[in-house]
């Protein structure tokens, strides 16, 4: 009977090893992926530390820009002011400068009708087709008159 205990002591030996082989295999394979997720993690931190490294550095471009642009516009505002303004300046001078001696026409009073001419004939006054005189209309123009400077937000045409 010795010779079946060592049989079987040997068989559990062998039992024994093969278990603790495929335990390290286990153990192996669970470093080796624990291994590779943290590769993949690290990575993944490396990849996200980069982009957020970009996204600040485009953000800090964008502010740039926006602040150039800015001043671009405020320069033209500015420009366009001043043109605005000279073009003010410039038309007040030349209504300033014009000569005085073509004043506009002033307006006369009528007169009442002298006994002799009273009824007009065809040849003092213009007449429409029903044959009634027709009478000047005055004119009236959105231009300001040559005695008043246009106002400041005015622009003359």
């Amino acid at each position: 009977m010795k010779a079946t205990e060592r049989i079987s002591t040997s068989q559990k030996l062998i039992h024994e090893i093969q278990l603790a082989r495929l335990q390290l295999a286990k153990a192996e394979s669970q470093r080796k992926s624990a291994k590779e997720q943290a590769r993949v993690a690290k990575r993944r931190r490396k990849e996200a530390k980069e982009a957020a490294r970009r996204a600040r550095k485009q953000a800090k471009l964008a502010k740039r820009a926006v602040a150039e642009a800015k001043q671009v516009l405020a320069e033209a505002e500015k420009k366009l002011a001043q043109a605005v303004k000279r073009k003010a300046v410039a038309a007040r001078r030349k209504q300033a400068k014009k000569p005085a001696a073509a004043p506009a026409p002033k307006s006369t009073k009528p007169t009442a009708p002298k006994p002799s001419a009273s009824v007009p004939g065809p040849a003092s006054q213009p007449a429409d087709q029903s044959g009634h005189a027709v009478e000047p209309i005055a004119a009236t123009s959105p231009a300001p008159s040559s005695e008043q400077p246009p106002t400041p937000g005015e622009t003359t045409a």
